[in-house]
């Protein structure tokens, strides 16, 4: 009897320590079951007792199994929700960086322009509107604002450590990396070209000229104004080595950017790599 008294302290010990709450709304009767195995135990049926017994036990482990299975179910739902995210903002990037890469080789193409004007004495056949828009697009700087707000938003969530794979996670970090090189060597180069050239201009340049003629570029019968401005420019040693700096620093930027593009591709191929897997 005493042990019997044992065996029953036992199974209510542990129906008294586990409360099952899972998606499939199990409830464990204890009251019935203790009643039940009660009787058991007063009969010495212990085969019927370690059948109970079992049955608690492979419940108890079924409940658990079921929560972990739902649980890991929803993050993966989140972590789909997240990579179809991930890759509409990092395709945006790519666009942003085709724009970028644009605008920087009419840069180097308005510089190597004006550097080939470049003579002791100016080429009398240069019209104003051979000038203005080389001038505009040598002194047009890109200035590329990555779109990182879903990146950002489940980093500080901590959401992003739902994607299973750590090179993805790795990628993510070292992609804001590398943007931020390409911006910081981008804000130098505009500084350099504002100062360096930009400033280096206005002692011999009447700015609203350029809009003038860059709208008005039919104009022929008035003496070329941008042209007998640029005389003394084109003729400076100081001035040929600003543009020849330049067109080095602009393509500087778009060996940047062309690297950063293949590696928004690559981690965009990444993320769909992993999207097919856990679909």
């Amino acid at each position: 009897m005493q042990k019997a008294i044992g065996v029953l302290n036992l199974v209510c010990c542990v129906l008294n320590t586990v409360q099952i709450d899972n998606p499939c709304s199990i409830t464990v009767h204890k009251t019935m079951f203790y009643r039940r195995i009660k009787t058991r135990v007063e009969q010495e049926n212990w085969f019927a007792v370690a059948i109970d017994f079992f049955i608690v036990v492979f419940g108890i482990f079924a409940g658990f199994q079921l929560t972990e299975w739902n649980a890991d179910r929803n993050d993966r739902l989140a972590e789909v929700t997240i990579l179809e995210r991930l890759i509409d903002e990092y395709q945006e990037n790519l666009e942003l960086l085709a724009a970028d890469r644009d605008i920087s080789e009419s840069a180097v193409t308005g510089t190597a322009y004006l550097l080939s004007l470049i003579a002791p004495k100016p080429d009398p056949n240069i019209s104003d509107e051979n000038i203005a828009l080389p001038l505009v697009n040598c002194l047009t700087n890109p200035k590329f604002i990555p779109a990182l707000g879903v990146t950002n938003s489940h980093m500080a969530s901590g959401d992003i450590k739902l994607i299973q794979s750590a090179e993805i996670q790795s990628r993510l970090s070292q992609w804001q990396a590398q943007a931020q090189v390409l911006i910081e060597w981008e804000d130098i180069e505009r500084m350099h070209g504002e100062e360096l050239i930009l400033g280096f201009t206005y002692d011999y340049l009447a700015w609203p000229n350029i809009d003038q003629y860059l709208g008005q570029f039919s104009v022929h019968d008035s003496p070329s104004k941008l042209t007998s401005e640029f005389q003394d420019l084109f003729s400076s040693k100081r001035f040929e080595g600003l543009l020849s700096n330049r067109v080095y620093n602009i393509r500087a930027s778009i060996e940047r950017i062309v690297a950063l593009e293949a590696d928004t591709q690559a981690l965009i191929e990444l993320l769909r790599y992993r999207l097919q897997e856990i679909r």
